[in-house]
């Protein structure tokens, strides 16, 4: 398989409320992270169109500051869940 990816990947467990471009809010646990995007699972039924801009925001639990939304692309589907590309490279640099 030909690796076109530009950032490493890091296996991860995180929640992440992504909402679409008509405004409505799923909630995904990811599969891994990298500083280009993330991969979330997700049921067919839950799979986004390619190309579609999303808001990717991590799930805020009432003990934790609010963090902030980074824009994203479904950049691609399988039999797994989605890749979303974050839009705002270095979004979370410091």
């Amino acid at each position: 398989m030909n690796e076109k990816r530009r950032h490493e990947r890091y296996p991860d467990s995180l929640t992440m409320d992504i909402t679409s471009a008509a405004g409505d809010i799923k909630t995904y646990v990811t599969r891994d992270v990298s500083d280009g995007g993330i991969f979330v699972l997700a049921a067919n039924h839950q799979l986004l169109p390619i190309g579609m801009e999303v808001r990717v925001t991590p799930t805020q639990h009432a003990h934790e500051a609010e963090q902030p939304a980074m824009r994203g692309r479904v950049a691609r589907r399988d039999g797994h869940g989605m890749g979303i590309e974050f839009l705002d490279p270095g979004f979370a640099q410091p």
